[in-house]
C-alpha cells in the first residue's frame, strides 16, 4: 500500500523565491487555482528524507519560469545514501521504461493557461480536481508522497468547442502508472445549450486498484511484503531470518528441513531426502508459510464510476450568486468474487465482490454572498455507492495491504455496505472577519446499520491576524475524516467502534506555521500525520515533517 508514512521526512529546504503564494481556499470548484508569477522563481533545497526503509539525504533544483500564458517548473534531483554515494534513483536508463521515468521524474509542472480558460493544460503534480460538483471526484490529488513517490499526472481543460456550446476536461493521474496500464483517468464533457444552463457528463475509471501498492523492483510482490524491495530476483522471507525463502531451507525457521511443493527443491531431491527421514533427521512437509499477495499472479482489477450533472445559474451579479444543481452516478465494477481457497492462493483479502450502487445528490444549492461560499445538498446512496469516491485520499486507499497476512484489498472491497442511505452534506468557505479563512464540509447519512458520517475542516490565519504576533508569517492547519464511527478503535479491539474524532486509517491531518527569523528570511515548520493498520491490527501514527528556510529576494 502507498502510505503517506513511506515518506519521513526531515528535511532543511533553502528556497530563493520571487512571486505570491498560492491559498488553501482559492478557486474553490475549479480544481484549485495555479500560481500565477510575473516572473521567475528559484529554489534549491537539501534535506534528509526516509524513503521507504532507507535513509536517503536528497538535494534539489527547482527553477519555476513563466512565458505568458506557459509555465515550466522544474525539479531536478539526487539522492545520496547512507555510504556518501549518489544513488540511482531517478537517474536510471537501463530500459525505455526507466528511461521515460527518469524524464518524467524532473518535471514538476509545465503549465499552459488556468482552470476556465479556452485552453488549459498542466502536466505534473496535480492538486484540488474536482469533476463536475464532486459526486464522483472530489478535490483529488497526486502529491501526497512527493518527493518520496513522484506522480506525473495530466489535467486538461478545452472551453468552446462546437461552436462555442461544449467543453471537455479530464485527468490522468500518473504517466508512469499509465504506461503498466494502472493509473487513474477522469473525463467529463459538457454542454450549455443556455447561457445559464450546463449539462455534464462524467467517467472515472481506475484501470487496476493494485497499482496502488508500491513495488519498487517490478517483480510483482508490494514493497510491504518484499523483504528485497530493491531486488527483483529475491522477495519473500518468510521466518525474517534476513535469508531469502529461495535460499533458505527452513522457511519456518521451527529447525527442520523444508521438502514441501513451496520449498523449491526438485522432485529427486525431495524423494532422496525423505528416504534419509529417520529419529535422527527429521523432514518438514508441512511448512508455515503464508502466500502474501503477488500482483503478476492476480492481475488487474479495475474499477469506475459513471455520472450526469446538470446545474443552472438562478442569479449572478458582485452581490449574490445562487446555482442549483444535481448530480446522480453509478458504480462499474468487475465481479472479481473469489472462494476463501482462491483468495488465499492468491494473497487476496476474502470478501472481494462487485461493488454495485447508485448515489445521488439532489437538490443541490450553492450560494455566494460576501465573505460566505456555501452549498447543501441532499443526498440519497444505494447499496455501496461513496460520495467522493476518488478525493484527495484515493492514492493511498485505491488498495491496502495487510501487513500480518501479506493480503490485498482494493477499495471497492471495502464498501460492502448493500443498504440504502439518505442525509445531506454541507460545506462552507468564508473569511472569518477578515482574520483568517476557513473551510468546513460535513456528511452524515442514516439508515443502515451505522451512519455514514465524514467532517473535513481547514483553516488559514491572514495577514490581519498574523501581524498581531510577532514573527509569524504563515499558519494553517487542515483536518479530515471519513467513515467516523464505522471503523475499529486505535487499538483495533474486535467488535469495536471508532470515537468521533478518535484517529483511524480514514484520518489525516496536519500543520504548517512560518516564523521570520529576519529580513527576508523564514523558517517554514511544515507536519502531516497519516494513520495505517499495523500488523498488531493497531492504528500507527506515520509522520511526514520538514522544516524550511526561506530566503525572499
Amino acid at each position: 500500500m502507498r502510505r503517506l508514512g513511506y515518506l519521513v521526512a526531515f528535511g532543511l529546504t533553502i528556497g530563493l523565491t520571487i512571486g505570491s503564494a498560492t491559498t488553501l481556499f482559492a478557486q474553490e470548484y475549479s480544481g484549485g487555482a495555479d500560481q500565477q508569477n510575473t516572473g521567475p522563481q528559484y529554489s534549491a533545497s537539501m534535506g534528509s528524507v526516509t524513503v521507504q526503509d532507507r535513509q536517503l539525504y536528497r538535494l534539489s533544483l527547482r527553477p519555476e519560469v513563466p512565458f505568458g500564458n506557459l509555465a515550466v517548473a522544474l525539479d531536478i534531483e539526487l539522492f545520496i545514501g547512507e555510504d556518501g554515494d549518489f544513488q540511482s534513483r531517478g537517474w536510471s536508463f537501463d530500459t525505455t521504461a526507466e528511461t521515460f521515468d527518469t524524464f518524467l521524474r524532473k518535471i514538476y509542472y509545465v503549465r499552459y493557461g488556468k482552470p476556465g480558460d479556452p485552453l488549459f493544460v498542466r502536466v505534473g503534480a496535480l492538486d484540488n480536481v474536482t469533476l463536475g460538483y464532486g459526486l464522483i471526484m472530489d478535490r483529488y490529488r497526486n502529491t501526497l508522497q512527493y518527493p518520496g513517490v513522484k506522480n506525473t499526472g495530466i489535467r486538461f481543460q478545452l472551453e468552446g468547442l462546437a461552436g462555442g456550446n461544449f467543453g471537455v476536461e479530464g485527468m490522468v493521474s500518473n504517466l508512469q502508472d499509465l504506461e503498466g496500464g494502472g493509473a487513474l483517468l477522469g473525463f467529463r464533457v459538457y454542454n450549455r445549450p443556455m447561457p445559464k444552463l450546463e449539462i455534464g457528463f462524467t467517467y472515472v475509471v481506475d484501470l487496476d486498484q493494485y497499482a496502488g501498492l508500491l513495488d519498487r523492483d517490478g517483480d510483482g510482490f508490494p514493497d510491504d511484503v518484499d523483504a528485497f524491495p530493491e531486488n527483483k530476483e529475491l522477495a519473500l522471507d518468510n521466518d525474517g531470518d534476513g535469508v531469502s525463502d529461495d535460499f533458505d531451507a527452513d522457511d519456518d525457521n521451527d529447525g527442520v528441513i523444508d521438502i514441501d511443493a513451496g520449498s523449491g527443491l526438485p522432485q529427486d531431491v525431495i524423494d532422496g531426502l525423505t528416504a534419509l527421514e529417520s529419529e535422527a533427521f527429521a523432514v518438514d512437509t508441512d511448512v508455515r508459510r503464508r502466500t502474501p499477495f503477488n500482483k503478476k499472479r492476480v492481475g488487474s482489477d479495475p474499477f469506475g464510476i459513471v455520472g450526469l450533472d446538470i446545474g443552472y445559474h438562478l442569479l449572478e451579479n458582485d452581490q449574490l450568486s445562487v446555482t442549483v444543481y444535481g448530480q446522480m452516478a453509478m458504480m462499474i465494477d468487475n465481479n472479481d468474487k473469489l472462494s476463501l481457497t482462491a483468495a488465499d492462493s492468491q494473497g487476496v483479502a476474502p470478501g472481494n465482490r462487485k461493488a454495485e450502487g447508485f448515489g445521488i445528490m439532489a437538490p443541490g444549492v450553492r450560494a455566494k454572498l460576501g465573505p460566505f461560499d456555501g452549498r447543501l445538498e441532499y443526498r440519497h446512496f444505494q447499496d455501496d455507492f461513496e460520495a467522493g469516491y476518488f478525493d484527495n485520499l484515493y492514492d493511498i486507499d485505491r488498495a491496502r495491504l495487510d501487513i500480518a497476512t501479506g493480503r490485498a484489498e482494493p477499495k471497492d472491497a471495502s464498501l460492502g455496505r448493500g443498504q440504502s442511505l439518505d442525509g445531506v452534506y454541507g460545506r462552507l468557505v468564508t473569511d472569518l472577519f477578515g482574520l483568517a479563512q476557513g473551510a468546513a464540509d460535513y456528511q452524515h447519512m442514516s439508515g443502515a446499520d451505522e451512519p455514514l458520517r465524514q467532517l473535513h475542516a481547514e483553516i488559514e490565519l491572514a495577514q490581519k491576524m498574523l501581524a498581531n504576533v510577532p514573527r509569524l508569517s504563515r499558519a494553517s492547519a487542515y483536518y479530515q475524516k471519513n467513515n467516523i464511527g464505522n471503523r475499529l478503535d486505535a487499538d483495533g479491539t474486535l467488535g469495536s467502534e471508532d470515537g468521533f474524532f478518535e484517529s483511524t486509517e480514514d484520518t489525516f491531518y496536519g500543520y504548517e506555521v512560518g516564523f521570520e527569523m529576519a529580513g527576508g528570511v523564514t523558517v517554514v515548520w511544515d507536519t502531516r500525520f497519516l494513520f495505517v493498520r499495523a500488523a498488531d491490527s493497531r492504528i500507527d501514527r506515520r509522520k511526514v515533517m520538514s522544516i524550511e528556510t526561506v530566503f525572499n529576494f
